[in-house]
């Protein structure tokens, strides 16, 4: 699960689903427990082309400034 992913311009987005299309998905979604902490795009891209395994590696918190599990929930002010 994924809840804010930093956004990528559509240019950039159709050159990655392109991409992966020809190569399939080469770097591993980084996930945290049910969430994902790095790899969003590539996730997205993965579902839209209907590719059902990708690979997959789980990490351990602290991980890309994320230190704790409250970190990847979003909490509104």
């Amino acid at each position: 699960m994924s809840f804010f992913p930093v956004k990528q311009s559509l240019n950039a987005f159709a050159k990655l689903k392109e991409n992966i299309k020809l190569n399939g998905v080469q770097e591993s979604i980084k996930f945290v427990e049910i969430f994902v902490v790095d790899g969003h795009h590539r996730l997205r891209a993965a579902k839209e082309l209907g590719i059902q395994n990708v690979p997959v590696q789980q990490v351990k918190l602290p991980y890309a400034g994320y230190k704790t599990v409250e970190d990847l929930i979003y909490s509104p002010y």
